[in-house]
């Protein structure tokens, strides 16, 4: 019974398909990293650190938890034990947010290849600890989360300070340590998320009664306002977050949050402030190039959460039919993308103020976050459009199973993930100049794309019509 109920969880969730393709990724990501030697690796021991703070921070932020809409229908009425749905849903939480650690682990089994039985116990427990945050912070609220991801995204960022007692250290040279406290993470936190996937329905019904009985605190009025006022009043000035389970496509439970663009962008300047102040100090270039991967790391994150809720919240009666459908379409990313801008604009400029003082990469991440990243918001956006529409009709459950033609919406950020590489690449090799050139070709191809398919009626009415076909109302 267990096997049979574990098949139906996985399949309705998972297309076979996309389940061989990540089979044959894991398997060239091994093969990858078991060709390369050990010294070619070394980036490891500062990038490292960095993806698996990624790793913890997701299923946090986004709070998924593997639940489809039927199972609230159909599977929780059935007479199962409920150890072994709490089992079977944990599977599928380890399919949608702990695989994705396998590829960390395969991708850098050639730098950990000497402290491999270590390696093996630290990823074991931080896969484990991974898949039960995901099922322990879905009932949280909004604030608790965001705290939560804050104290394992600076727990695991704390190996570049050398404290042993992070699951990152084992790519700073503490793999006893770092093993140890992954696997007391494990014995904690899983236990705890077994027992929130036993009682999984009735988490569910204190979330959806929390989400839908909320008071309106401030309601927004658009009397008087042009239409491309009313636009930008509701999507520049105030930003939208969504999040979803596996990041992408129809994911797990769906999350909106807002905030004003002025106080996100009275953060950004807070932070924009201590950035620079810290390195006009002096800081290891090593130490800078690890900043200016975090910042693009999590850019990048934040990109998708803002790319998810720009058209799936959208309601074509209200909104497209009050004006030109593409005229709206056009007006809408452009006031998105603008705001993107807006919002990383003070930590840009201190990138540039750094390369004006002879730091000369620090260049290439601001022309990043003011060009390159709001470019791809844009067409990650019409890739979602065209490969996979999805409009949210309701947030606490998953609308459908995860297939590769969801998958196919991070297309855009494979080029991105590349021109990275290569500029950390070129940084390593001490080719700055190099690493500015790739970046500047890199914004002025990226920026003309998102132009153009802002601008272009022919795209706009293309969008339109895959919207309608797929049953946005």
């Amino acid at each position: 019974m267990l096997y049979r109920l574990l098949k139906f969880v996985i399949i309705s969730r998972f297309s076979k398909q996309l389940l061989i393709v990540f089979g044959v990724l894991l398997v060239y990501a091994l093969f990858l990293s078991s060709a390369s030697s050990s010294s070619s690796s070394t980036v490891y021991h500062y990038y490292g650190p960095v993806l698996l703070t990624v790793f913890f921070v997701l299923p946090i932020a986004s709070g998924g938890i593997a639940v489809l809409k039927s199972d609230r229908d159909f599977l929780f009425t059935l007479p199962l034990k409920r150890s072994d749905l709490a089992f079977s849903l944990f599977v599928v939480q380890f399919l949608s947010f702990g695989l994705f650690i396998i590829y960390g682990f395969a991708y850098s089994f050639s730098y950990l290849k000497p402290v491999f039985p270590f390696a093996v116990i630290d990823f074991i427990g931080i896969m484990l600890t991974v898949t039960a945050l995901g099922p322990l912070t879905y009932s949280l609220k909004s604030s608790w989360r965001t705290l939560l991801a804050l104290v394992f995204a600076i727990w695991s960022l704390s190996a570049f300070l050398k404290f042993p007692f992070s699951p990152s250290s084992i790519y700073v040279g503490y793999p006893l340590y770092a093993a140890t406290t992954s696997i007391v993470l494990a014995v904690i936190t899983v236990p705890l998320a077994f027992r929130s996937l036993s009682r999984v329905d009735l988490d569910m019904m204190k979330a959806f009664t929390r989400y839908s009985s909320r008071e309106v605190k401030r309601v927004r009025r658009f009397s008087g306002m042009t239409p491309l006022m009313a636009i930008f009043a509701e999507n520049f000035f105030v930003v939208e977050v969504s999040g979803r389970m596996n990041a992408m496509g129809a994911g797990g439970s769906y999350r909106s949050g807002r905030f004003r663009l002025s106080r996100g962008i009275l953060v950004t300047a807070v932070l924009a402030v201590a950035y620079y102040f810290i390195f006009t100090i002096k800081v290891t270039p090593k130490s800078a190039e690890v900043a200016l991967l975090v910042i693009s790391i999590y850019s990048l994150i934040f990109v998708m959460f803002l790319s998810m809720g720009v058209l799936g919240n959208e309601r074509l009666w209200l909104g497209f039919m009050s004006r030109s459908p593409t005229d709206y379409l056009r007006d809408l990313m452009l006031a998105k993308s603008l705001s993107f801008v807006a919002l990383f604009l003070p930590l840009a400029l201190s990138n540039f103020l750094l390369a004006l003082k002879g730091d000369e990469m620090a260049f290439t991440f601001g022309l990043t976050l003011l060009v390159i990243m709001p470019s791809l918001l844009v067409m990650v956006v019409y890739a979602s459009a065209f490969l996979n529409p999805l409009q949210i009709k309701e947030e606490l459950l998953m609308p459908g199973q995860f297939n590769l033609r969801q998958l196919a919406t991070m297309i855009p950020i494979l080029p991105v993930l590349f021109i990275l590489a290569l500029v950390f690449g070129a940084i390593e090799s001490n080719l700055v100049t190099d690493a500015i050139i790739i970046s500047v070709l890199t914004a002025v191809i990226m920026a003309g794309t998102a132009f153009w398919l802002i601008t272009s009626r022919r795209v706009g009415e293309k969008v339109i019509e895959k919207l309608v076909a797929a049953g946005f109302i």
